[in-house]
C-alpha cells in the first residue's frame, strides 16, 4: 500500500485555496500563521545522562506557538520533560531519567501548530531531541565498526556468536549509490578501517516493507547467522542473503549523523576506507568534462577522476541514480569530491551519495604534477624514471629495471593498444638504458605504468641477479606473496593456436596453479619449440591474480629440454557416481627414453589397468554401498612396474556415497531473455518445479542472439568479476547440480557451485562453447545453493541449471 502523506496533503490543499484570500500585513501574535519551531537554533538536539540516571543539560526550544513533547518507543515510562507543554518564545527544558543496567536510547519529538491566512487547517512542524542513557553520559554517538570488524575472521562462516554492532549509516538508498539490499556504515572517526558493507534478504527504502534506514542514522543490529566474508576477496562484507531471516535493526537516532567526510590524499588508501564517507580532491579527465555523470541507457556508468600527481579513480553510478546523476553535467573544474568507497570487482571507486557530494567541483583545473623517483618507490600517480634499463618485452608491455642500493627493482610499462603478437616497439631496445614518464596504476597488487613514453638511450651496464627457480614449492610461496621477479622454470609447455591470436602456457610437476602464462607471448620466441616439450624458460614474473588462480610470465628465454622426463595429465576427473563408473584420463609423456609409463591408485575402490599403459588410461570405480571415498590416480614413468619414478604426475579421484532416500526432486530451468536485471533483485517462478532465485548488480546484461550461449553476463568492457545466483527454495538433499555455461572469446571465466556453504565438485574452466558442467557432492547435502561465475575479462554466459536430473 502506497503511503500518503496527510500533512502535507492538507498543506497543498491550503495553499490552493489560499491562493483565492487576501493578503494581510498583519502578524498576529496569537500563535496563528505559518508554524516554527527549533531546538538549540536547529532541527534535532542530543543530550545524555549516566545508566544511574538524574537530569539531562537542558535544551532551548524557540517556537511560534504552543508546543508538547511526546516520546516514541516503549522504554519510557521513566523519563520525564520538565517542562512537557510550553508556548510561543523561548523555553529551557531539561529531562529527568530513571537508573538502567543498559544503554538505552529515547527520542523525544516536539511538536507546535499554525495556520494558513485565511484557513483554520493545523500546520505541524517539529524538532526532535535525542536523550542518550550510557555509562559515560556522554552525547557522543557510541559506534564500534571497527572493533567489530577487526576481531571477525572474514572466512565466509557464518558469525556463531551474537556480535551487535553500532554504527552511522554512511550510504544513502534515497540517492541509490549502492544496491537496495545493502548499507554502509562506519565509526564516527577518521581512522581507517571503520567500514563495512551488510547486505540483507530484505530491501532498504522507504516502503512499508523497507528497512527505512537513511543516511546519518545510528543503528544496532546482531551479526549472528550473517557470513562474514570477503567480497572478491577485498571487500569487508556481512551477508544475511542466505540466513534463515534478517536481523532485528534498532534505530538508536533518527537524525543525520553522517560524519564530516574522511580527506584522503593518496589513491592508494581509498581500499582502506572502504565503506566509509570521504573526499578526494580531483579533477574529471578532459575527455569525460560537459559529459552528464550518468551517459548510458542501463547498468553502471563509471566515470574518471584524476588527482595532482595523476593517479586515477572512478566515479560509479548505477542505473538508479540515474534519477539524479543525468541531469547533472561533470564540469572543467577540480575540487573534493565525496562519496563511499565501494569497489568494481577490487578496484576502490567512489559512490556519490546525492548530487550535494558532487557541488565541490568549484575550482580551477590544475597541472599533473609528475614526480621523480625511482622503481624501488613507484605507487600510483605520475612519476618520472630516469636511467632505467629495458629488459624484457612482450606483445603489450615493456619491463624496466633499475638498481637501487645493490637491489634490482622492477615495474611493467603496460599499453593495451599494442595488438601485434608478432612484435614490440622495443624488441630492438632491449639492453637499453632508457627515461620513463608517466601513470602507474595497481594491477593486481603490483604498480605497472598504463600510460607511459620512453625515450631510449645508450647500452646499459646492469646487470641482472640470477634468476629464482621457479620449482613447485616456490610458486606456492610467491601466490601468498607476489611481486616483479626475475624466475626460471621448468615444464610442458602448451600451445593453443587461435584464428588470430596464440596462448602459451607452462605446466611445472607438483605445482597447484594449474594456470601459468606466457602472457601476451610474442610468436617468435616459440619457434624452437612445440606443444608437449619440456622447456626450461626464463622470464619475469608478473603477479598473482587469485580470482583466476593466474600466473603471468614475460618470457625472455625458452629451450627445448631433451633430457628430463615429464608427464602431465591432461583430463579432470568428474566424480564418480556411487552405482560405479569408467572415465578415460588422458596424459602425455615427454623424455621417457628407454622408460616405460604405468598407472597406479592409492585407495580403495577404483583400478587401473596393470602393465605399460597409453593415453586415455581407463579408470573404473566400482559400485559404492558406503560413505564418499577418494583415492589418487597416478600416472609414472620409470624402468619398470612399481619401480622408481623418474616423473609423475597424481590427480585425485572421487565417488559420492549411495544415495539416501531423501533427495529432492528433479529441477530444470532454461533462461530466458530479460530474467534478469543490472540491478540486484529476485528472477520469480523460475523452471520446473517453480523457485525463486536471487541475483547480484552487473555491469551489463544481455542475450545471445547468435550462438545460443543464454543470458549474457557483463561484456568485453566491462566484465562481471563476479557473479552469483542464490536460492533457498529447493527442498530435500541435493546430488548434482547440472549448470550450462561458457564465455566469450578470450575470456577467463570460472563456475563454483555450492550447497549449504559447502563446495560440491570442482571449479569449473569455462570454455567458449556451451557445455554442461556437472558438480557431484560426495554425500548428499542440503541447503542454500549458489552458482558462482568468476572472470577478469570478457563475457560469461549462463544457458540453463539443473538440480538431481533424471538419468
Amino acid at each position: 500500500m502506497k503511503k500518503v502523506n496527510l500533512w502535507k496533503t492538507l498543506f497543498l490543499s491550503a495553499l490552493a485555496v489560499a491562493a483565492f484570500t487576501g493578503c494581510s500585513d498583519d502578524d498576529p501574535d496569537d500563535g496563528g500563521g505559518m508554524p516554527s519551531i527549533t531546538v538549540n537554533g536547529a532541527e534535532s538536539a542530543r543530550v545524555a545522562v549516566g545508566l544511574d540516571g538524574g537530569k539531562t543539560e537542558a535544551v532551548t526550544i524557540e517556537s511560534s506557538g504552543d508546543w508538547t513533547i511526546t516520546f516514541e518507543g516503549s522504554d519510557t515510562d521513566d523519563c520525564v520533560a520538565v517542562p512537557a507543554t510550553g508556548g510561543k518564545g523561548s523555553t529551557s527544558v531539561y529531562f529527568e531519567l530513571g537508573s538502567r543496567s543498559a544503554e538505552r536510547t529515547i527520542t523525544a519529538k516536539v511538536v507546535t501548530y499554525g495556520t494558513i491566512a485565511g484557513l483554520s487547517v493545523p500546520v505541524p512542524a517539529s524538532v526532535t531531541i535525542t536523550i542518550l542513557q550510557n555509562s559515560d553520559g556522554t552525547t557522543e554517538l557510541q559506534t564500534n565498526v571497527k572493533q567489530v570488524r577487526d576481531a571477525l575472521s572474514f572466512d565466509g562462516s557464518a558469525v556463531s556468536a551474537s556480535t551487535v554492532i553500532t554504527g552511522i549509516v554512511v550510504s544513502d538508498y534515497v540517492g541509490n549509490n549502492i544496491n537496495n539490499h545493502q548499507i554502509m556504515i562506519a565509526d564516527n572517526s577518521t581512522e581507517a578501517g571503520a567500514g563495512m558493507l551488510i547486505r540483507f534478504k530484505g530491501y532498504v527504502g522507504s516502503k512499508d516493507t523497507d528497512y527505512n534506514l537513511t543516511k546519518g542514522m545510528l543503528i544496532s543490529l546482531d551479526l549472528q547467522g550473517g557470513i562474514a566474508q570477503r567480497y572478491n576477496d577485498i571487500q569487508y562484507q556481512v551477508d544475511f542473503t542466505s540466513a534463515t531471516k534478517d536481523p532485528d535493526i534498532t534505530i538508536k537516532d533518527a537524525g543525520d549523523n553522517t560524519p564530516a567526510p574522511i580527506t584522503v590524499n593518496d589513491v592508494a588508501d581509498l581500499v582502506n576506507y572502504q565503506s566509509q564517507y570521504v573526499q578526494l580532491y580531483s579533477q574529471p579527465i578532459e575527455s569525460i568534462r560537459g559529459e552528464k555523470y550518468y551517459n548510458v541507457s542501463s547498468g553502471y556508468a563509471n566515470q574518471t577522476f584524476q588527482t595532482k600527481n595523476g593517479s586515477t579513480f572512478a566515479l560509479s553510478f548505477m542505473s538508479f541514480t540515474s534519477s539524479w546523476a543525468k541531469d547533472v553535467t561533470i564540469p572543467s573544474n577540480a575540487g573534493y569530491i565525496k562519496g563511499c568507497v565501494s569497489f568494481n570487482y577490487q578496484t576502490p571507486t567512489l559512490s556519490p551519495r546525492n548530487a550535494d557530494d558532487l557541488t565541490g567541483m568549484t575550482e580551477s583545473l590544475f597541472d599533473i604534477e609528475a614526480s621523480e623517483t625511482t622503481i624501488k618507490d613507484i605507487a600510483e600517480g605520475s612519476y618520472k624514471l630516469s636511467d632505467v634499463t629495458i629488459v624484457g618485452v612482450h606483445q603489450k608491455g615493456v619491463m624496466f629495471a633499475q638498481e637501487v642500493s645493490g637491489t634490482v627493482y622492477y615495474v611493467l610499462g603496460f599499453n593495451n593498444g599494442w595488438t601485434t603478437q608478432t612484435s614490440n616497439p622495443y624488441i630492438n631496445s632491449v639492453g637499453k638504458l632508457a627515461d620513463v614518464e608517466g601513470t602507474s596504476e595497481d594491477r593486481y597488487g603490483l604498480y605497472q605504468f598504463s600510460t607511459f613514453e620512453v625515450t631510449t638511450g645508450s647500452d646499459s651496464s646492469l646487470k641482472l641477479p640470477t634468476p629464482e627457480t621457479f620449482d613447485a614449492t616456490a610458486i606456492e610461496a610467491y601466490t601468498k606473496a607476489p611481486a616483479y621477479k626475475y624466475v626460471k622454470l621448468s615444464g610442458v609447455l602448451h600451445i593453443e593456436k587461435g584464428s588470430s591470436y596464440n596462448t602459451y602456457t607452462i605446466t611445472v610437476a607438483g605445482s597447484s596453479v594449474q594456470n601459468i602464462t606466457f602472457a601476451y607471448g610474442l610468436d617468435d620466441m616459440f619457434s624452437g619449440v612445440s606443444d608437449g616439450d619440456v622447456v626450461d624458460a626464463t622470464g619475469f614474473a608478473l603477479g598473482y591474480d587469485s580470482s583466476s588462480s593466474k600466473l603471468n610470465i614475460m618470457l625472455t628465454e625458452i629451450a627445448k629440454n631433451t633430457s628430463t622426463a615429464a608427464v602431465t595429465i591432461t583430463t579432470t576427473p568428474t566424480t564418480f557416481s556411487a552405482d560405479g563408473a569408467t572415465q578415460d584420463i588422458a596424459f602425455t609423456v615427454a623424455n621417457a627414453g628407454s622408460n616405460k609409463t604405468y598407472a597406479k591408485i592409492e585407495g580403495t575402490g577404483f583400478s587401473v589397468p596393470s602393465g605399460e599403459v597409453t593415453s586415455p588410461v581407463k579408470v573404473t570405480a566400482e559400485a559404492n554401498s558406503g560413505e564418499a571415498r577418494e583415492a589418487k590416480l597416478t600416472i609414472y614413468v620409470a624402468a619398470s612396474e612399481n619401480g622408481a619414478a623418474v616423473a609423475e604426475a597424481s590427480v585425485t579421484l572421487k565417488q559420492s556415497a549411495k544415495a539416501t532416500g531423501d533427495e529432492g526432486v528433479a529441477y530444470t530451468w532454461t533462461l530466458a531473455t530479460g530474467v534478469f536485471e543490472t540491478t540486484a533483485g529476485v528472477a520469480e517462478n523460475c523452471g520446473t518445479p517453480a523457485m525463486n532465485w536471487n541475483y547480484p548488480d552487473a555491469t551489463y546484461i544481455g542475450w545471445d542472439t547468435q550462438n545460443g550461449k543464454g543470458v549474457q553476463i557483463g561484456s568485453s568492457k566491462k566484465p562481471a568479476g563476479s557473479y552469483t545466483l542464490t536460492t533457498s527454495d529447493y527442498t530435500g538433499s541435493v546430488v548434482k547440480i547440472v549448470v550450462n555455461a561458457a564465455i566469450a572469446s578470450g575470456g577467463d571465466g570460472k563456475l563454483t557451485v555450492k550447497v549449504g556453504g559447502t563446495q560440491i565438485g570442482e571449479t569449473q574452466t569455462l570454455v567458449l562453447e556451451s557445455t554442461d558442467y556437472t558438480f557431484t557432492a560426495l554425500s548428499p547435502v542440503s541447503g542454500d545453493i549458489s552458482i558462482e561465475l568468476t572472470n577478469t575479462t570478457k563475457a560469461m554466459y549462463i544457458k540453463s541449471i539443473a538440480i538431481n536430473p533424471e538419468e
